[in-house]
C-alpha cells in the first residue's frame, strides 16, 4: 500500500488533500509535505547515533545519516519524528522527549522548485539502538560518533548531504537567555528593502514582507540589527516597532528580528494579528530558506 502523506500550506494549515509517496512533484503552487529530522545524543559519551541507509534506497543508499522521513497522514512533526525512530532504529520516545532544533521552509532552496517544511528535533538517551525492534529495513547499521568523527565522514562524502545541518546545532547553539532583553523591546528603524522590491544583487528574490534594521543597533555583521517588520500590506520607508521574536541562524553570524508595527509605548496596533510561530516561517521562508535556524519567541 502507498504511502499517503498530508499536503499543507507554507504555515502549515491542512489543505484536506493527501499525496502519495514519490508523486510530490505533483504538489500545486503553494501546497507542502512534511518531512522530518531527529538527531539523538548520548549524554554520558557526548556521541551522535547516525546509521547507514539500506543497498536498496533509491536515493543515497549506503550513506550514513541520521534517523529521518517523512510525515504520513494524522502526523505532527513531533509523532513522525517519533515513529521515525522507532521505525528505523527501534528506539522508543514520547513527545516531552523532542526538543525542536529548527524548521526550514524550501520554496527555490537551490534553483529548484521543492516546496517542503522539514523539522529538526533533538533527543537524548542512553539506549542503545536495536535494529530486531525496527518496523522497517531501512537502516543496515548503526554506530555512536562524535562531531569530529561525524564532519570527517561528511566531508569524505559518506553522508547524506542534509546530515550538514549538524555543523550548525553544535557550533552555533541557541545562546540561553540571551534574547530575552530582545524579545519586547521597542525599536526604531528604516525599511532598505521595501515589500515588493527586489534584492539589488540577487534579482531572483523578492520581498514579500518589508525588510530594513534598526539603526541604534549593531548586530553580529557588524552593520545595522536586521528586521522583518510583518503586519503591514505596503511598502514603508521607517518603523517604530515590537520585537516578538528572532530567527536565530545556526550557519551565520546575523540573527533577525521579527518585528510588528507599534506606538511609543509598545502597544501594536489593533488592526494587526499578532503571528503564529508557523505564520512567522511561513512569511520569512522567502529569505531563511537558504540557512538553518530556529525561532526564539
Amino acid at each position: 500500500m502507498s504511502e499517503l502523506w498530508d499536503v499543507y500550506t507554507i504555515d502549515r494549515k491542512l489543505t484536506g488533500k493527501t499525496c502519495i509517496r514519490g508523486e510530490q512533484d505533483k504538489l500545486a503552487d503553494g501546497e507542502f509535505r512534511l518531512w522530518v529530522m531527529a538527531w539523538i545524543k548520548n549524554p554520558k559519551t557526548g556521541k551522535y547515533l547516525i546509521s547507514q541507509r539500506a543497498a536498496d534506497k533509491k536515493t543515497d543508499p549506503l550513506k550514513w545519516e541520521t534517523v529521518a522521513g517523512h510525515s504520513i497522514v494524522g502526523d505532527t512533526g513531533v509523532s513522525a519524528a517519533i515513529r521515525e525512530v522507532f521505525e528505523e532504529v527501534g528506539i522508543a520516545f514520547k513527545p516531552e522527549d523532542a526538543k525542536k532544533l529548527a524548521t526550514k521552509i524550501a520554496i527555490a532552496y537551490d534553483g529548484q522548485r521543492h516546496y517542503w517544511i522539514r523539522d529538526s528535533f533533538y533527543f537524548e538517551t542512553t539506549e542503545e539502538p536495536d535494529l530486531q525492534k525496527a518496523t522497517t529495513r531501512e537502516v543496515i547499521q548503526t554506530k555512536w560518533v562524535t562531531f569530529e568523527e561525524f564532519k570527517e565522514m561528511y566531508e569524505r562524502g559518506e553522508c547524506c548531504l542534509n546530515m550538514g545541518d549538524l555543523y550548525g546545532f553544535v557550533l552555533n547553539p541557541v545562546p540561553g537567555d540571551r534574547y530575552r532583553d530582545t524579545i519586547g523591546r521597542v525599536v526604531k528603524g528604516k525599511i532598505d528593502r521595501p515589500l515588493g522590491s527586489f534584492h539589488p544583487r540577487h534579482p531572483s528574490l523578492y520581498y514579500p514582507v518589508n525588510y530594513g534594521y534598526v539603526t541604534d543597533v549593531l548586530g553580529g555583521d557588524g552593520a545595522e540589527q536586521d528586521v522583518y517588520l510583518l503586519g503591514e500590506s505596503s511598502p514603508v520607508a521607517e518603523f517604530t516597532g515590537k520585537v516578538i521574536s528572532v530567527y536565530h541562524r545556526y550557519d551565520d553570524n546575523e540573527t533577525k528580528w521579527v518585528v510588528l508595527p507599534c506606538d511609543e509605548n509598545g502597544t501594536i496596533r489593533s488592526d494587526i494579528a499578532i503571528p503564529t510561530e508557523d505564520e512567522i516561517y511561513a512569511q520569512i521562508a522567502f529569505q531563511e530558506q537558504f540557512f538553518s535556524g530556529v525561532l526564539v519567541m
